[in-house]
């Protein structure tokens, strides 16, 4: 009888600790230096929000949004949840007040492209979804390039719409030769080249391809961390994501993984706790 009080206790105890470290996120901060560039720059990045909320209307994470002074919002992708389609209101009013502090530019996560299916059910909710985003001022990215300006400095901004292969579960497919280049061209080389591409799975091609600093999101920081470890099972159900959550350097370039802000399917956050992600972007040699 005192075993199975203390495993209930235990386990009432986790939950009530997980039901917690669910409300909470951080801010995380990096920098990336680059000869290309003039002027320092602030870049907030928000992924994987998946309809969450920190406060009434979001204002907890607004907040933070606002207090980091970003020049720029990207958001690398699934600000919603495919099936459910409340989240799509949830998103829609966050962006609706993003676009009052900064220029936001949102590409496509697997959870927007499977929607994209005519046969899906709420595709027609999708769509309007889409289109209300649009109408509030989002810059909304598919596959494309397009040149912005970051506090001063002429960047190019390409985002990366993966078909829903690349998502397969239980599997990383490789990427065919030559497909970034089919899909976007080439990199720019002069200019600052910045990718939103929502699966970190393909990190070293992101970077061969020419991507000065990549951008993603996806894996939730593998949902379960070991201190000193790293993740153990990503949401695409891949063991040992390496590309988990945090900086990587791959040729000289920088690839960016966000643990993301919010859960789906597996509401789990261990040693892993959800982040805002804030990025200094400087001109090289006057790191701080």
């Amino acid at each position: 009888m005192r075993i199975l009080l203390t495993t209930a206790a235990t386990a009432a105890g986790y939950l009530a600790w997980q039901n917690w470290e669910l409300t909470r996120f951080c801010v995380t901060e990096y920098q990336v230096a680059s000869t290309k560039l003039e002027f320092p720059a602030n870049v907030a990045v928000i992924s994987d929000l998946h309809g969450f909320t920190y406060g009434k209307g979001n204002r907890r994470l607004l907040r933070r949004v606002q207090g980091l002074k970003p020049h720029a919002i990207f958001i690398p992708g699934d600000m919603i949840v495919s099936k459910y389609s409340g989240t799509y209101q949830t998103a829609l009013k966050t962006l609706q007040r993003l676009v009052k502090i900064a220029p936001v530019y949102y590409s496509y996560g697997n959870h927007e492209s499977r929607m994209r299916t005519p046969t899906k059910r709420d595709h027609p909710l999708f769509v309007r979804y889409m289109e209300d985003v649009r109408r509030a001022g989002v810059n909304v990215m598919e596959t494309e390039s397009r040149e912005i300006s970051l506090n001063g400095n002429r960047v190019t901004l390409s985002a990366l719409e993966l078909e829903l292969d690349y998502y397969e579960k239980g599997r990383i497919a490789p990427m065919e030769p030559g497909y970034m280049e089919q899909r976007l061209g080439v990199g720019d080389k002069e200019q600052l080249q910045i990718l939103l591409a929502h699966n970190p799975a393909y990190a070293k091609e992101y970077a061969a391809w020419g991507a000065d600093a990549s951008f993603c999101g996806h894996n939730h920081g593998g949902l379960i961390r070991i201190p000193g470890v790293g993740s153990i099972l990503s949401p695409q159900i891949t063991w040992f994501p390496k590309y988990d959550a945090g900086k990587f350097q791959i040729g000289g370039k920088t690839v960016i993984v966000s643990r993301g802000l919010g859960t789906h399917t597996f509401h789990i956050r261990v040693f892993n706790r959800a982040e805002l992600v804030s990025v200094k972007f400087i001109p090289k040699g006057k790191i701080s």
